[in-house]
């Protein structure tokens, strides 16, 4: 039976007696052995014919063990290389795999069994790994290539399908946005004519119902205004519009405005704002106001009796000229019950109505959107008793009354 014989050494040595012992020793071994008496005979064998060892001597005329040794690291970096030799100091060691980058060094008296074997089945067994990994990183390559052409792939699939997605939805809220301006405007006739009864010689309890009339219209009108600026928002069309605000001033016409809603109710506002609060931001003023208000409205709804306590806490650095502005609002009304908290994060959600609170619906999906839009955020937590909502906007220094 023939074994078939997938790898070559090569042994180097001047010595012909060294090479005769060493063929001696390994005929019948699973390899090929090849042999040659210089450096560059060896150089030309390894220039015609495959090897995946060199086993050389150190003490060589003309081109020593490591300059040879060097010398295939540089041609051929993948064949594994090992000395045979009777130099045993450290320096002489060293030099050898520092500069040769040898596998293996053995030193003189060796043994074909003890020595030479064992070394040349290592060498052969790392020699069979590198080829592995360099067979599998070629395969992951590959792989790799074809898995970013997929990717790549997918990412225009996803980038047309987006496309696809968002002119359908503009086109349907554009038709949304047509069949709510009808409501609006049945609404405004509705109201004006409930006003003019208002004004004429009706009964208290006809009276009586055309108010109710009038203000429901007000609160539908202001519901779907609501609507076509979070539609604005979300399809882009509303975007922050910066310009210089006054915030002592602003707070203050704000804690006014709440007052006043406020007093039918016999509610207690207090308001506390630091002193570290710069006296001017630049932000979109308009989208500031509404997120406030959305939230402080829904308190005064929500709160029968108690208060009402608004903190502006100090503003956080988010980088040079940026400050992240944070209100915290918190009412004494019945609260929202835990399991409801995760529900209120879904857009236009109005929880349970179980709790007696009211419907939170679009003020608090809007108030969110905005916040977003400021690069801020809305947070709905419990407290001991009612209700705590914080939240932040980004907004900037201003050194001027220009916007810049």
């Amino acid at each position: 039976m023939v074994i078939e014989k997938k790898h070559t050494v090569l042994f180097v040595d001047d010595e012909q007696r060294v090479l005769k012992s060493i063929k001696r020793g390994l005929i019948g071994e699973p390899y090929r052995t090849i042999f040659a008496a210089s450096g560059m005979e060896a150089l030309e064998i390894l220039a015609e014919k495959p090897v995946e060892v060199i086993v050389s001597d150190m003490k060589m005329p003309e081109m020593n063990g490591l300059e040879l040794l060097q010398e295939v690291a540089k041609r051929h970096p993948e064949i594994i290389r090992l000395v045979l030799s009777g130099y045993s100091h450290t320096s002489t060691v060293l030099a050898a795999v520092n500069e040769g980058r040898i596998f293996r060094y053995i030193t003189k008296p060796w043994r074909i069994d003890d020595d030479i074997k064992p070394a040349l089945a290592a060498a052969f067994e790392l020699y069979d790994q590198r080829v592995d990994e360099r067979l599998e990183a070629k395969k992951l390559q590959l792989n790799n290539t074809e898995l970013k052409g997929a990717l790549d792939d997918g990412r225009k699939t996803v980038s047309e399908t987006k496309k696809v997605a968002s002119e359908i939805y503009r086109r349907k809220t554009d038709a949304q946005r047509r069949a709510l301006e009808r409501v609006q405007g049945l609404l405004n006739y509705v109201s004006s004519q409930a006003i003019n009864l208002e004004m004429g010689e009706i009964d208290d309890e006809s009276r009586k119902l055309v108010v109710e009339i009038k203000n429901s219209c007000r609160e539908a009108i202001a519901g779907l205004e609501k609507v076509y600026l979070f539609n604005a928002l979300e399809v882009g069309e509303r975007k922050p519009v910066a310009a210089v605000l006054e915030l002592p001033e602003f707070f203050a016409e704000l804690e006014s405005a709440v007052k006043k809603a406020a007093q039918s109710s016999g509610l207690t506002i207090i308001f506390q704002t630091v002193s570290a609060l710069p006296e001017q931001v630049v932000t979109d003023v308009e989208l500031l106001r509404v997120m406030l208000w959305e939230i402080l409205d829904n308190a005064l709804q929500n709160s029968p009796s108690g208060g009402i306590v608004v903190c502006n806490v100090e503003p956080q650095v988010v980088s040079e000229g940026v400050l992240r502005l944070t209100t915290v609002i918190r009412d004494t009304g019945p609260g929202i019950k835990a399991a409801e908290l995760k529900e209120l994060q879904q857009p236009f959600s109005c929880g349970s109505s179980g709790n007696n609170r009211q419907s939170w619906g679009v003020g608090l999906s809007l108030a969110r959107m905005i916040a977003s839009r400021l690069n801020g955020s809305l947070k709905v937590g419990e407290v001991d008793q009612g209700c705590q909502v914080t939240l932040t906007a980004e907004v900037r220094i201003s050194s001027s009354p220009d916007t810049e």
